[in-house]
């Protein structure tokens, strides 16, 4: 088994739960942090998800589904960095829905398009707006867990942004050690 799917293995053990993949689309405005969402097709907020592609990585199959439903394209990660519970309707079935556990990647927005899915409404919304927003509509247990995807990407972004600046601090030095001798 491929490393970037073994993780998605580990996911789905001890569940009888499908695992789809959501793109947690960002961008970094100033000093803060804005996420896309788009609607579901019963008018909630969430992240562009869906089914795993069989001829795509996970990451790849989540970048995906952030070009199809929100019009975007970027650097993912190729790992996700945490997972949810959420509901989904079952095809062909307004009332019935079933629950489905989602591995999250980062994506980092660098091209807005439109949508090949035109009812998606892809919309920014800061970290706090993001929280509400995704919570809105779900039962409690799921609209904490998606609303604190929010969180642990921000956590997420604040390590890679610490690992950045270490890495850049260190680059400084050796050429300031360099050009001093």
């Amino acid at each position: 088994m491929p490393r970037f799917f073994a993780g998605l293995a580990r996911l789905a053990m001890g569940t009888e739960l499908p695992v789809q993949v959501a793109a947690v689309c960002y961008r970094l405005n100033g000093s803060s942090v804005e996420f896309l969402l788009v609607n579901t097709s019963s008018g909630k907020w969430t992240f562009p998800k869906g089914r795993l592609c069989p001829n795509l990585s996970p990451s790849e199959s989540a970048a995906r589904e952030a070009w199809e439903e929100a019009g975007v394209t970027g650097r993912i990660e190729e790992r996700h960095f945490s997972h949810y519970v959420d509901t989904k309707r079952t095809l062909g079935h307004n009332s019935l829905t079933r629950e489905v556990r989602i591995a999250a990647f980062l994506l980092e927005v660098h091209i807005t398009e439109n949508p090949q899915e035109s009812d998606r409404n892809p919309t920014w919304f800061s970290a706090h707006q993001a929280r509400k927003r995704l919570a809105e509509g779900r039962p409690s247990p799921y609209s904490k867990q998606i609303a604190k995807m929010v969180d642990a990407a921000v956590d997420q972004l604040a390590v890679k942004s610490r690992k950045q600046t270490e890495f850049l601090v260190r680059i400084q030095g050796r050429r300031r050690l360099a050009s001093a001798r």
